[in-house]
């Protein structure tokens, strides 16, 4: 059995029988980060005993028992290796399962194909998809309560009027803007919750951002049965340096949501200072429908979300397309500012 993402459940490709996905008494559960931290559980993503790494971009792949790799399912490089699954990685605990189907996932992409502007006219009917796969990718999820005393310069904008003469010789006033600086300070508090890092290497960032956020709300506790038919990758990146690049996310954010509480109309020197608390974190299994396509002899990746069917990828530029709507935009400009001289 498979498990068949249109209906949700566990279904035989020969008789059709379907069935719920097994209760394995898990759940979705939250840890200490220090103590995670300090203490690495065992055990191995359970889709099989084997796994396979790639030589090209290093992604490595658990594989369910009965599936053979030939070509990585990230970057369609054949340097894969075999060699038996990792026991000393953190297991996940819950996962949000395929919803979208393969099928779905195609026409997603089809539209998505349909809609690109500044593509060749011709990219929907000659891009040739090679094998559409589907993959858990890791991520580590992360709770903290955060705050952030900020001080700065805030500016208030004012006027005065002030005489000048034109070009004709003759006497005109203007208003004149000045900012008047005072300093400003400020604390907020604020709570982020399951903050996402991925931790697959075999994606470009962009391309998987680009792809959509998931919804952890989804959620649910580990079961081996929602991997059947479906490959899942190993972290590559581990807790600590997950945990850094995402404490730099946050602090971004909250960087930015000071930013907005800055009096006046203007600001400068903006400084913040970040305390976190009760920081908790989560190892978790995302759906991505990976695939490439053909197009000219060249090949373009592209991700499809198995949650909500959003699709992210690269695509060919037509540069007759961008000249020509360059030279409107041009022609548009000149237009313009002949008909205000007039």
């Amino acid at each position: 059995m498979t498990w068949d993402a249109a209906s949700g459940k566990l279904r035989c490709d020969s008789c059709g029988a379907s069935r719920d996905a097994a209760d394995e008494g898990g759940r979705v559960a939250e840890y200490d980060l220090e103590a995670g931290l300090a203490i690495k559980p065992r055990g191995r993503i359970g889709a099989g005993a084997r796994e396979v790494k790639c030589g090209e971009c290093g992604a490595v792949v658990e594989l369910p028992d009965g599936v053979v790799a030939g070509r990585c399912s990230f970057c369609d490089s054949p340097q894969v290796a075999p060699a038996d699954a990792r026991a000393d990685h953190v297991r996940p605990e819950s996962l949000v399962p395929f919803t979208v189907a393969r099928d779905a996932s195609l026409a997603s992409f089809k539209g998505w194909i349909r809609g690109r502007w500044f593509r060749p006219s011709d990219l929907a009917a000659k891009a040739s998809v090679s094998e559409l796969r589907g993959v858990y990718i890791p991520y580590w999820t992360f709770d903290s309560d955060v705050t952030s005393r900020w001080n700065a310069d805030a500016g208030y904008y004012y006027y005065t009027t002030e005489r000048f003469k034109d070009a004709s010789g003759n006497w005109q006033t203007r208003q004149v803007q000045h900012v008047r600086w005072e300093p400003a300070h400020g604390v907020r508090d604020d709570h982020h919750d399951d903050h996402l890092v991925c931790a697959s290497r075999g994606l470009p960032d962009g391309l998987a951002r680009a792809a959509g956020d998931f919804d952890t709300g989804a959620l649910v506790a580990y079961s081996s049965d929602y991997l059947m038919g479906f490959a899942a990758e190993s972290y590559a990146v581990e807790l600590r340096e997950a945990w850094t690049r995402g404490r730099g996310e946050i602090e971004a954010e909250q960087e930015r949501r000071c930013r907005g509480d800055v009096p006046g109309d203007t600001q400068r020197h903006l400084s913040c200072n970040h305390r976190f608390r009760s920081t908790r974190f989560k190892h978790v299994l995302l759906p991505l429908w990976i695939a490439a396509f053909r197009y000219r002899d060249k090949v373009y990746r592209f991700l499809v979300n198995g949650q909500t069917g959003r699709v992210s990828g690269e695509a060919p530029l037509s540069w007759p397309k961008i000249l020509a709507f360059a030279a409107v935009l041009v022609a548009a400009i000149v237009a313009l500012v002949v008909f205000l001289r007039r």
